[in-house]
């Protein structure tokens, strides 16, 4: 999600860094991350630098100006091996509406890091009325957390506003803002005086549901199997790495990204490691793909209407390409 302005590169950028003289020889691959460079995807830039991909030649493609399922689908159509880093809706809704031939390969969130900051108490989701700032594009959550009629009691709107897009929450322009647990709700923390309360969407609204898959094509998934396996493999290595390592884990995130703060930073893995190591991930593996959280996030899309049906939600996500990784 966007980062406090002290820490992100500029705004639109495409930012390409491939790995060392060790992975040269191997298959290209790229992966487009979410966002800037930071502890939201920490496990790439700490894989590459601690040889975890092998001898694939990963470039990383920071994700700041257009969504990572179109620079995906471009890259994809020019012949590349590519994965992204997305929401899971995000992928169905492009499966769905634009027949998108798009598939999750693994769940680096296996539940939600998002909160919702608001002025007033709240005991339910039913509480929830008044204007509510998302990013653009992210507003089916709250959408589905409310349920059907939500349109007669609440106002998306964009949030804005210095620092770390909440600024404009903060001046009392809007009554709830949407926060991660790894950033926004940390500089709120920090930042705002006045009295405000916090809710996480998973832990006390219940909506279950994964966060920040890996996606990739179905051509790349049946044409590259191997490949595909590799990578997940050392992405959860470098996540791993990151979470038992924190302070080295912040140094290599600050050679990708010098303006990162680094106790922002680590400050951000303390609460990621609560959404990556859970304990279906110390079960069965990071990156875990869960059938039955797809299956949660169907029915409440659904149910809230925004989407009318799914026609297929089991194309969109395989469990054939486990981590091997255990916290």
């Amino acid at each position: 999600m966007p980062r406090l302005q002290s820490v992100v590169v500029a705004l639109g950028a495409v930012v390409l860094m491939v790995a060392g003289a060790a992975a040269q020889g191997g298959p290209k691959i790229s992966i487009v991350e979410a966002w800037a460079i930071s502890s939201e995807s920490m496990g790439d830039p700490v894989g590459m630098d601690k040889g975890y991909f092998g001898n694939l030649q990963v470039q990383i493609v920071s994700s700041t100006g257009q969504s990572p399922i179109d620079r995906v689908m471009t890259l994809a159509r020019a012949g590349e091996i590519v994965f992204g880093i997305d929401y899971p809706y995000n992928v169905l809704e492009a499966r769905e509406t634009q027949k998108l031939p798009l598939v999750v390969v693994a769940h680096d969130f296996q539940k939600s890091a998002l909160h919702l900051l608001s002025w007033v108490p709240l005991n339910s989701p039913k509480d929830v009325k008044g204007t509510v700032g998302t990013w653009s594009g992210y507003d089916k959550q709250i959408k589905a957390m409310i349920g059907p009629g939500w349109e007669q009691r609440i106002k998306i709107v964009t949030q804005q506003g210095d620092p770390a897009t909440i600024g404009a929450w903060m001046n009392r322009q809007y009554d709830f803002a949407h926060a991660m647990g790894y950033n926004e709700v940390l500089v709120a923390k920090r930042v705002v005086k006045d009295k405000y309360f916090v809710y996480s969407y998973a832990d006390d609204f219940g909506m279950l549901w994964p966060e920040n898959v890996v996606f990739t094509t179905e051509k790349i998934v049946r044409e590259y199997p191997q490949i595909v396996q590799q990578f997940v493999t050392g992405h959860y290595k470098g996540f791993q790495f990151a979470l038992d390592n924190r302070e080295d884990a912040a140094g290599i995130l600050l050679k990708y990204n010098p303006s990162l703060d680094r106790a922002h930073e680590i400050e951000g893995m303390d609460f990621l490691a609560s959404v990556v190591q859970t304990p279906a991930a110390r079960q069965y593996g990071l990156g875990y793909v869960d059938p039955a959280a797809w299956n949660r996030l169907t029915r409440d899309l659904v149910g809230a209407r925004i989407f009318l049906s799914v026609s297929n939600v089991a194309a969109a996500y395989t469990t054939k390409f486990p981590s091997g990784v255990k916290p």
